[in-house]
């Protein structure tokens, strides 16, 4: 029931537009944590808090390009977004 519980308040938080919210959401369903495990669905929400500039989110957008999880495989897309997370202070980010 807890666990239950804090997945709708960080759903509830992600769709008010809170990006970090948005990155647990991502994560959640980028490794099944809680929900079932839904790639395209973690992309979506990566990208809405990457484009918030939520360093995390921007690493692992820059990831799913490189790996093609969910998307078209696109070694630029990655470069950018794993750039980006590492000028918002990722230091994961730092590999290009």
């Amino acid at each position: 029931m807890k666990a239950e519980k804090k997945y709708t308040e960080i759903k509830q938080l992600a769709e008010q537009g809170d990006a970090q919210s948005q990155y647990a959401l991502a994560l959640a369903y980028d490794l099944g944590l809680g929900v079932d495990k839904d790639l395209s669905k973690a992309f979506d929400w990566y990208q809405k808090s990457a484009d918030q500039d939520y360093a995390k989110s921007q690493y692992n957008l820059g990831i799913f390009f490189a790996l093609a999880k969910s998307v078209d495989k696109d070694i630029d897309k990655s470069k950018y977004w794993i750039r980006r997370a590492n000028e918002n202070g990722y230091s994961g980010g730092s590999i290009f």
